[in-house]
């Protein structure tokens, strides 16, 4: 049986497995708006500031995948959560997404937060779409040539929604 994650709140030592987790899809671009020569210290204030919950996801006390959840606005829209996600790339189509997605789900409902709210998913990042669409959110809208992507040139970013 594959063994299960673990999820749990990111401490300062977790900075080096957490790049080895980032720095990957940050190089790749694709599916952030990092720029692809980010460096480690600004990804870091970003991944872990005081306005996020961070969480690391282990799998036999292996780093396997990251995600975080915070307000989607502060004052009176601090209802709506908002997360990011990232999955290493060798955990990568294993359900790992999946997981986490349902994970962060329960723990934004136990936060208080009433939805979830994704603000900015490429719309070529098909593997993203088709998991939060499954997962039951609504696409709320499309943000045309939002991003430019390093290999299809200016893509559209689309906006998703779930009641928690």
């Amino acid at each position: 049986m594959y063994p299960l994650p673990i999820a749990r709140i990111a401490i300062k030592e977790d900075e080096e497995g957490l790049w080895e987790i980032l720095e990957p899809m940050i190089r790749k671009g694709g599916t952030y708006v990092f720029s692809l020569d980010k460096n480690k210290e600004s990804v870091m204030a970003y991944w872990l500031g005081a306005e996020k919950t961070t969480f690391v996801v282990e799998i036999d006390g292996e780093l396997v995948g990251t995600f975080y959840l915070k307000a989607n606005q502060e004052g009176l829209g601090d209802h709506v959560s908002n997360a990011g996600f990232v999955v290493a790339p060798e955990a990568e189509g294993q359900g790992l997404g999946r997981w986490m997605g349902n994970f962060a789900f329960e723990e934004a409902k136990k936060r208080g937060y009433l939805a979830m709210q994704f603000n900015f998913v490429i719309q070529s990042n098909q593997q993203a779409v088709h998991l939060w669409k499954s997962l039951g959110f609504s696409i709320l809208g499309e943000i045309p040539e939002a991003y430019r992507h390093p290999e299809l040139g200016l893509v559209p970013a689309l906006i998703f929604h779930k009641k928690l």
